[in-house]
């Protein structure tokens, strides 16, 4: 049962990555390199939704939101580094299209999410996702008595970067140049450029995509 539980706490992904065969093994300081793709998930003026709720009605939403969005990435080869609030940090080490899959499937459920609140007091939600793959250093870090493991590196910094600029180009998925050369077979998504962009801690402009595959049918006017 401790096994078990541990494993809600650290990933079983997180330890095989690590080269570790159980928790147990885990020490800080340990660390390895990897390339993988990076997915930042966030939802959209989640302080104003809760400032009309309960801190009991609150905890209800966040739950019933994580519980929602984890199924889709777990069913793409991903998993959960870590939660903020309402955000999500997941990786995914081998295909950059799992990322994208996974992506698409969150936005989806959370389209059919909306069908249940349908009531003024009960605001739909909208998200943004942006992802990016590179190299990356995966380890743990913490003091004596509480260790976490993490992810750090330019290409977890992007991923933030992109899920914030999906506000300001009004979209809900945007990925990197790097994960559209990752990508299996491109045309298989709906997919096209927006722009390249100066983003925040990097001196090189940014090409960057939105794959719009999960919009609703009156959004995708003007994009085909």
């Amino acid at each position: 049962k401790l096994t078990a539980a541990a494993t809600q706490f650290v990933p079983h992904q997180f330890l095989s990555l690590m080269g570790y065969e159980n928790i147990t093994d885990v020490k800080l300081g340990d660390s390895v390199k990897q390339k993988m793709s990076v997915l930042f998930a966030d939802i959209r003026n989640f302080t104003t939704i809760l400032e009309t709720m309960t801190p009991e009605d609150s905890f209800k939403l966040i739950n019933g939101y994580l519980s929602l969005m984890e199924p889709a990435i777990i069913e793409n080869q991903g998993y959960i580094d870590k939660y903020d609030g309402d955000a999500i940090l997941a990786l995914f080490s081998s295909k950059a299209d799992n990322a994208i899959q996974a992506a698409i499937s969150m936005l989806k459920r959370v389209n059919e999410y909306n069908k249940t609140r349908q009531r003024p007091e009960r605001l739909p939600l909208k998200i943004g996702i942006g992802i990016n793959t590179g190299d990356l250093i995966l380890g743990t870090v913490g003091g004596t008595q509480r260790i976490d493991g993490t992810v750090i590196g330019d290409a977890v910094n992007l991923a933030s970067r992109l899920e914030q600029l999906t506000k300001q180009y009004d979209v809900s998925l945007l990925i990197s140049n790097s994960t559209f050369i990752s990508l299996e077979n491109p045309v298989k998504y709906s997919i096209r450029l927006i722009d390249r962009v100066k983003v925040k801690g990097k001196a090189e402009m940014v090409t960057v995509f939105e794959i719009f595959d999960a919009d609703p049918p009156e959004s995708l006017e003007g994009k085909t």
